[in-house]
């Protein structure tokens, strides 16, 4: 990990390429588009992964949200039996316990070692694009200053007191652009490399909470199919569809229910 920054180190030597080209325009810069291009990459994938984390979330938190409200529906719909399961109401207290105790505690801490770390890498995405942005303004400068030399050594006289001025305006903003350029250049690839850095122990983290929470919701439902019938075996399905088939038989005979047979 000590190594991750000279690891990314690259020869910049062409940052100020064209600089100094004629026609008063800042030539392209092949590193920089390269480098451009790959954080455009990066900032459209990162930006990505940061909403499915946060909508993986979500998605645990409402899942346990209709289990409860699940548990809840069908506590209501069966308040009346007299001689209702026991498992039923084993089943609403487990939902609970996944609602309001597994579910926060796995919300807690997806949220600090997973999708904090991630917004906080995402949140240096637009320091860079406004950096790119700052040297697109710096080279427009540098061509309004190389354009100012060219009109004032175009003069008939020449002012040389004029021609010293733009000269210097020239090689100041050349020396801002090019400063700027190089460390863009030099610190993309750091940037897109260390998202090895964060993902690593993010992802370690998401596989650790996820398996805690859902061995607590197993736990949890495991109470409730102790209090189940006991399984025979393979033919425990077919005889629940019996069950069932029989059931929906005797209401398809009640008398309403063949009135507009």
């Amino acid at each position: 990990m000590n190594n991750i920054w000279d690891s990314t180190k690259r020869g910049v030597s062409r940052a100020g390429a064209g600089l100094r080209g004629g026609g008063g325009t800042v030539q392209s810069d092949p590193e920089f588009n390269e480098q451009e291009i790959r954080f455009r990459n990066l900032e459209r994938r990162a930006m990505r992964l940061l909403q499915e984390t946060k909508g993986y979330r979500t998605s645990v938190a409402d899942m346990a949200s209709a289990q409860a409200a699940l548990a809840d529906s069908l506590s209501t719909f069966l308040m009346d039996v007299q001689r209702q399961q026991d498992y039923y109401g084993a089943y609403c207290q487990a939902a609970s316990a996944i609602s309001h105790e597994a579910q926060p505690q796995f919300n807690e801490i997806y949220t600090r070692t997973v999708m904090q770390p991630m917004a906080q890498y995402c949140g240096y995405l637009p320091e860079f694009d406004r950096a790119i942005k700052k040297r697109k303004n710096l080279a427009d400068d540098l061509e309004k200053a190389r354009r100012a030399l060219g009109k004032e050594q175009g003069r008939a006289p020449e002012d040389p007191a004029a021609i010293e001025r733009a000269e210097q305006d020239v090689r100041y903003a050349e020396e801002a652009y090019d400063s700027m350029n190089r460390t863009l250049i030099a610190e993309i690839p750091k940037l897109i490399n260390s998202r090895v850095y964060v993902t690593d122990p993010s992802f370690e983290a998401f596989v650790k909470t996820q398996l805690q929470f859902f061995s607590d919701s197993l736990q949890q439902l495991g109470r409730v199919a102790q209090r189940l019938p006991p399984q025979s075996g393979p033919d425990d399905d077919r005889a629940l569809d019996d069950r069932i088939n029989d059931v929906m038989g005797k209401i398809r005979g009640l008398q309403i229910c063949s009135l507009n047979a």
